[in-house]
């Protein structure tokens, strides 16, 4: 591995080191929101009381819909510590590898052995490399699961707009409940888009 591609590979791996520790920490504020926004659906409900007997079982669909996303976040925090600590072995093993490329020609002739370690670095990037794949493609698993929860809780996010509309005096106020958890959603589905592309990116 010459010099280029080695500060491209690290280029990469940083990137998404960057990329998931942003990740991280805006997810969880987003599935914050989310979990907050829910609630205030389930309080509005209460307070209306039997008016509002229809969104209530929207409300607890929200609820559980939050409680399913904290569930999945979860799976996905579980698959990323893997292919960060893949991506660091990989680094190594290429640096080690770059170092011993680099080493003169009357050096490396002087010692045989030299060849015999820079064919065993290139089996450890390999064995790195492909255990990286594996990292990434469960990984891809976990945020595949993790978008088929927000397609569900989009799902009843639509069905709260309906009920909202159908309401009497109360209907400003699910609509605005409706409306808040529909923009929630659909930041965090475009957080995990943004993120899958990324992991894409670094891993082919």
């Amino acid at each position: 591995m010459n010099l280029n591609a080695f500060d491209e590979q690290r280029r990469r791996f940083v990137s998404v080191a960057d990329a998931t520790f942003a990740f991280q920490g805006q997810l969880q504020r987003r599935l914050r929101e989310i979990d907050r926004k829910a609630l205030n659906a389930q309080v509005l409900v209460k307070r209306h009381g039997k008016d509002l007997a229809g969104y209530g079982v929207v409300a607890q669909s929200f609820r559980e819909g939050a409680q399913q996303l904290q569930a999945v976040a979860h799976e996905v925090q579980q698959a990323i510590h893997p292919l960060m600590l893949g991506f660091m072995e990989t680094l190594r093993a290429s640096q080690r590898l770059t170092l011993l490329e680099r080493l003169p020609e009357n050096v490396r002739a002087a010692a045989p052995r030299l060849g015999l370690l820079a064919s065993m670095r290139h089996e450890q990037m390999a064995s790195h490399d492909e255990q990286s794949r594996r990292s990434a493609s469960r990984l891809h698993q976990a945020l595949g699961r993790f978008e088929a929860v927000v397609a569900e809780l989009e799902y009843v996010v639509v069905n709260g707009r309906i009920e909202a509309a159908l309401k009497g005096s109360a209907q400003a106020a699910l609509q605005q409940v409706s409306m808040d958890m529909d923009k929630a959603v659909i930041q965090v589905r475009e957080l995990l888009r943004a993120y899958r592309e990324q992991i894409d990116r670094a891993v082919h």
